[in-house]
């Protein structure tokens, strides 16, 4: 038996050991047991595809064109710029909210999603049906599921980069301010992250049903906004509270709000898990319908 298998054997055993007070028969406790166990399925599962020549590729591919520096390096000087300068209603400028907390920058990532990642996205698999590469990759000995999990792995990757980019902007509010709250700024980007590989998921299914990149950007960039204006102006602001939770739970971005307000909901982390694993299931779907 491989090394590398003796630890993922022995991690859910680790795990269940050091959570040892939380192994009582209640919804809580068993509802934390079964997001381990899926974030531990998940984290397996990423880590072999992270091994392939494919993601790899792919990886450089962001990193080796203009247009990939041009979207991060855009998208973090609007975003910068709003923080500061604040965004009303949407976001307070930082000076005027006087309080230590990165949370109106975070509070930006949905709408910066909404552009940067059909921007990532478009490519992924019309590109590949417009080369012609699609039937080359049909020919290696990969499966449908490893093609998938390769190119999401990248461009999750990628994506999670630029959010992560915002790290020095926390450390300078820590410094300048008081009060900083760690656990909340570190689950605000739990939440922008899981968010990140949602929309990057979505994006992926809609790539796959067209040749041009212009559709692709346009498809997904439209179903990304209708799902932003469905949570910020439909759902918070002209449907009553008993019905939001229902509308809401069909978008992306409603799943986000406990997350920016430091809160980590189990039912919001279900979600974000199983509409990746759907929409990763409908890519794989796709593909082998068209082999």
């Amino acid at each position: 038996m491989k090394p590398g298998t003796l630890v993922w054997l022995a991690l859910p055993a680790m795990i269940l050991i050091n959570l040892q007070g939380l192994l009582r028969f209640d919804a809580a406790s068993l509802g934390m047991l079964f997001v381990i166990a899926v974030l531990w399925a998940g984290l397996y599962i990423l880590t072999t595809a992270l091994h392939g020549p494919l993601f790899r590729r792919e990886l450089r591919n962001y990193f080796n064109t203009p247009i990939g520096y041009v979207f991060a390096v855009v998208c973090l000087l609007f975003n910068f710029g709003f923080f500061f300068l604040g965004i009303v209603p949407l976001v307070p400028a930082f000076w005027d909210a006087q309080t230590a907390t990165i949370r109106g920058y975070m509070s930006l990532l949905p709408a910066t999603f909404i552009l940067f990642v059909p921007a990532v996205t478009m490519r992924i698999w019309a590109e590949e049906r417009k080369s012609g590469t699609i039937e080359l990759l049909s020919t290696l000995p990969l499966r449908e599921v490893d093609l998938v999990l390769a190119k999401f792995a990248a461009a999750w990757t990628y994506v999670s980069a630029l959010v992560l980019a915002s790290l020095p902007l926390a450390f300078s509010v820590y410094m300048i301010g008081e009060n900083f709250d760690w656990g909340a700024t570190f689950t605000m980007y739990v939440g922008s992250i899981l968010m990140a590989g949602a929309y990057v998921s979505l994006g992926m299914v809609i790539s796959s049903t067209t040749r041009e990149q212009i559709v692709a950007f346009i498809l997904i960039f439209v179903v990304s906004a209708l799902m932003f204006l469905a949570n910020y102006y439909l759902i918070r602001q002209h449907i009553p509270p008993s019905a939001a939770g229902l509308i809401g739970f069909f978008t992306i971005g409603y799943h986000y709000d406990s997350f920016s307000r430091g809160v980590v909901d189990l039912s919001d982390l279900f979600f974000y898990i199983s509409f990746m694993a759907l929409m990763l299931t409908i890519n794989v779907w796709i593909l082998r319908r068209e082999r």
